[in-house]
């Protein structure tokens, strides 16, 4: 047998899910999902038709159609057999089978496409099977997603770390400049202009005394010169002047 795609679409022929099997595109999917409808006939008791070179399977879900695209010589009772799992499946994921649960649930719906057909034959499963492939797939898929979540959460809070780090270097430097501002301007109060007369130190106590002790000699010494000479002295006696 073999299966050219798997679809799931509305009464009017509006595609809500496929999956490709064999030597068709999308396009072509759509383009023949879309012209199904149109070939049921009102009066028809069987739910296959075979149209050129192609067989439609179908099986109708209120207004929602499970359809098969299949070869002609492909094994009817087998390809009915798969159209059944799929349906019990598609019940089993969506409860409440809608367009808006098709495609909430598509994933889960391509996983179970995937695990009934494989390149277009039909896989030796049972809707058991399938429905515990799924459960472990959906078990795997929420680890990796935890995992994912985790992970995810890790790098944030790292980066939050960093961030702070960031910030913590960055006020230390401004905390650090301040300080070299205040200290400069700090200093630039206490220095002197350049042509500010500077004023002398006070003198040590004991450079005081020896200035006094300093000032003292010199005034004996001058009082001991200054001192008139004791004892009698002669005048000389004055030239006589002479009048003609």
């Amino acid at each position: 047998m073999v299966i050219i795609s798997a679809a799931i679409c509305d009464k009017n022929g509006i595609l809500y899910i496929g999956r490709q099997f064999q030597g068709i595109t999308t396009n072509e999917l759509r383009e023949q999902v879309r012209n199904f409808p149109k070939l049921i006939s009102p009066t028809q008791q069987h739910t296959f038709i075979d149209h050129e070179n192609q067989r439609y399977i179908y099986t109708p879900i209120d207004n929602i159609y499970i359809v098969l695209i299949t070869s002609k010589n492909s094994n009817i009772i087998e390809d009915l057999e798969v159209l059944r799992i799929l349906k019990n499946v598609l019940s089993d994921i969506c409860q409440q089978i809608s367009e808006e649960s098709i495609k909430k649930n598509s994933f889960e719906i391509l996983l179970a496409i995937d695990d009934i057909i494989s390149a277009g034959l039909r896989e030796s499963t049972t809707t058991s099977q399938v429905q515990t492939a799924l459960e472990m797939e959906s078990s795997e898929e929420k680890i990796h997603l935890m995992l994912t979540k985790a992970r995810e959460n890790e790098a944030k809070e790292q980066a939050k770390k960093h961030q702070m780090e960031m910030e913590r270097k960055r006020q230390e430097e401004l905390a650090q400049k301040k300080n070299q501002k205040q200290s400069k301007a700090i200093d630039n109060a206490f220095k002197l202009p350049q042509n500010e007369e500077k004023v002398n130190p006070l003198p040590k106590p004991e450079e005081i005394n020896e200035n006094l002790s300093t000032q003292s000699q010199v005034m004996q010494k001058s009082n001991v010169k200054s001192a008139p000479k004791k004892g009698m002295q002669l005048t000389k006696k004055k030239e006589a002047t002479s009048f003609e």
